[in-house]
């Protein structure tokens, strides 16, 4: 994570509100592009995960802590989110809400190899069992759902919206084949994941997860190290496909095999219109990945 010093008297006001111990040091991690989050320090020598919150409910960050609990029971680390009272577990200071939750050791990873890839594979597929049976309100960050990506769209009027448009558009078939659906991550890339030995230790972040067909998860999870490595579309699909099937319950299809490129199309797009509204300077490579997937 990247360092940067923050005010610690504010965030010590916001922890007051889980324990009267003080914070003196912090740690703002800049790789996020949407939350505010924090490594603090208090002065009893504990450390922990702060969160400052945008637009989630009460109700999305109770099925979050339901879900941290299943990845935990079957293996797969993930900070747990601490109650303030029993059952909330958002802290609210000053108009300013927020959460906290255990720290955990550890790195994001930072080059990309076959063992790595083919970790993120069946992770994937251990985080697709264990949720099964998570019930998952719709909510507005989950930012590949169809309807949600279609409406962002509308809203931009830059000169790549008709390259976005085709790839959404070509690419959302997957949605009308019956393929298998599960909780997915929805956006389980490079700086979302604790590794060591090109082993995944830790997931972060649920707040993107819903119920949809499962692929777009691999999908997402491909964009990133395609981004981030000089590997082949082929090779990393193989990689990555490979190590979900090594561990997955029920193993993927033939058909979502052959439509996994479609589905890197779509999610592509979707990533495209979400940096196109935001103003980052990825919609263009988002772009180009999703055409090049397309051609294959």
């Amino acid at each position: 994570m990247s360092q940067e010093s923050p005010d610690t008297v504010w965030l010590t006001t916001l922890f007051h509100a889980y324990a009267p111990s003080n914070v003196v040091e912090a740690i703002r991690s800049t790789e996020t592009f949407t939350n505010e989050v924090y490594d603090i320090t208090t002065t009893d020598g504990q450390r922990y995960f702060l969160k400052i919150l945008k637009n989630q409910l009460p109700e999305a960050i109770a099925t979050e802590a339901t879900m941290q609990q299943h990845l935990r029971a079957s293996g797969i680390g993930t900070p747990q989110y601490l109650a303030f009272t029993p059952d909330n577990y958002i802290g609210a200071v000053e108009g300013t809400r927020f959460i906290l939750s255990e720290y955990i050791a550890g790195e994001s990873p930072k080059v990309v190899t076959p063992n790595l890839i083919r970790s993120f594979g069946s992770t994937l597929a251990r985080l697709h069992d264990s949720l099964q049976d998570v019930e998952i309100a719709a909510n507005t960050m989950q930012w590949l759902n169809p309807e949600r990506v279609q409406h962002d769209l509308e809203g931009f009027n830059g000169s790549a919206k008709a390259s976005i448009q085709k790839l959404v558009d070509t690419g959302k078939v997957i949605f009308d084949l019956n393929l298998p659906q599960a909780v997915i991550h929805g956006d389980l890339w490079l700086s979302n994941v604790f590794a060591k030995d090109d082993e995944i230790t830790t997931v972060f972040d649920l707040e993107t997860a819903e119920r949809t067909v499962r692929i777009i998860d691999l999908a997402r999870t491909y964009t990133s190290l395609k981004f981030n490595s000089e590997y082949l579309l082929h090779d990393i699909a193989t990689y990555l496909l490979d190590g979900y099937d090594t561990v997955a319950v029920r193993p993927l299809t033939r058909l979502e095999r052959a439509k996994f490129a479609t589905a890197i199309a779509y999610v592509c797009g979707g990533c495209a219109t979400w940096h196109a509204i935001h103003g980052t300077r990825y919609m263009e490579p988002y772009v180009a990945l999703g055409e090049e997937a397309l051609s294959t």
